[in-house]
């Protein structure tokens, strides 16, 4: 009886980490070095090398971003973003108001279609802010666009 029990203890520990596997996917999207401090959402981020992943599940577009030397990582979901050209190399993009950056969009290479982060509340207060200096400095944030390695 025990022996029995002991299969199908194992057998269902296969059955959910196979199901768990088939889920969840996890593939690396690219790597990128980022030579300034930035934002995702509020987490804070130091300029460094970052791999991101692709950890697209039933439920969304999900991305973890890893610091390559064991430093930060982060997880946020994004939404599909369509243009009219396929972009030849992977890369992100950033919003700049100022000295804070915050990251935007991710494009894959060969492909159309890219992720865009929703603007998160630290990244609206910052832009308001910009918009009461208007007399001292322009008020627009820059686009800025790093490409993978």
């Amino acid at each position: 009886m025990k022996k029995h029990l002991v299969h199908i203890a194992a057998t269902l520990t296969i059955l959910v980490a196979v199901g768990i596997t088939a889920s969840a996917q996890i593939t690396r999207t690219m790597t990128v070095t980022v030579p300034f401090d930035f934002h995702i959402g509020k987490t804070a981020l130091p300029a460094g090398t970052y791999t991101v992943y692709d950890t697209r599940t039933q439920s969304g577009d999900g991305f973890l971003m890893a610091d390559n030397d064991g430093g930060p990582r982060v997880f946020f979901i994004a939404q599909p973003v369509k243009t009219g050209k396929t972009r030849s190399v992977a890369r992100l993009d950033f919003r700049r108001y100022n000295d804070k950056y915050f990251l935007t969009r991710i494009w894959s290479a060969g492909s159309n279609i890219g992720r865009e982060l929703q603007q998160s509340d630290l990244e609206r207060d910052v832009a308001k802010t910009g918009e009461r200096n208007v007399a001292r400095k322009a008020s627009k944030p820059e686009s800025v666009t790093i490409t993978s390695e």
